[in-house]
């Protein structure tokens, strides 16, 4: 007898979810055509013939809220910490972790081709260099995440420091704000004292 009374119950749940489903898809439909309708004009368009108006960050936004916050999904699962608990390592301990750490390392890799994009790239053969220096270190830091690698993952946060300091004073001196450096110690690992 219950299960009577539940057969109807779970088929009006069933169709109330649907039907909320087909509404949100359809409000996720309608955001998708807008974007897409104000993005038309860009189909088939070299990137040389984009209009200025694409790139509407100042490459010192860039540079502070995109490529910095993306260094530091990397930089954040590096080292240890040494406080008044001890040390502890900041290293990825499980896999969804490691999977962080390298995705962070794809998508840092992956941002550098916007600063190949006219408009942002800079018209000098270091730039390209500098350019090509972040990716490397970048792609060095997602393979050795998915290798689950601590010395190789901090290496490459190192290289990653390096090129990104070596850009820096190349092309923005005194632009870059003191932070959070990629300090080795003897064993070839960071030490941050925590305070």
């Amino acid at each position: 007898m219950r299960w009577t009374a539940l057969i109807p119950a779970a088929t009006l749940l069933l169709c109330a979810c649907d039907g909320l489903q087909d509404s949100e898809e359809g409000m996720r439909g309608a955001d998708y055509a807008t974007e897409e309708s104000n993005l038309a004009f860009m189909e088939d368009v070299p990137a040389d013939a984009l209009p200025p108006d694409t790139l509407d960050l100042s490459m010192q936004e860039v540079m502070a809220h995109v490529f910095q916050f993306s260094a530091d999904a990397i930089w954040k699962w590096q080292g240890y910490v040494t406080d008044k608990d001890g040390e502890r390592s900041l290293f990825p301990k499980t896999d969804a972790e490691w999977d962080q750490a390298e995705s962070a390392g794809l998508a840092l890799a992956e941002l550098t081709n916007i600063l190949l994009l006219p408009g942002r790239r800079v018209d000098d053969p270091r730039w390209a260099k500098a350019v090509a220096d972040v990716r490397a270190a970048a792609l060095r830091a997602a393979r050795a995440a998915e290798d689950r690698n601590e010395d190789a993952f901090f290496d490459a946060g190192g290289r990653l420091d390096t090129a990104c300091e070596s850009c820096h004073l190349a092309f923005a001196p005194g632009a870059a704000k003191p932070g959070i450096r990629h300090v080795s110690e003897q064993a070839g690992r960071q030490g941050v004292e925590a305070k």
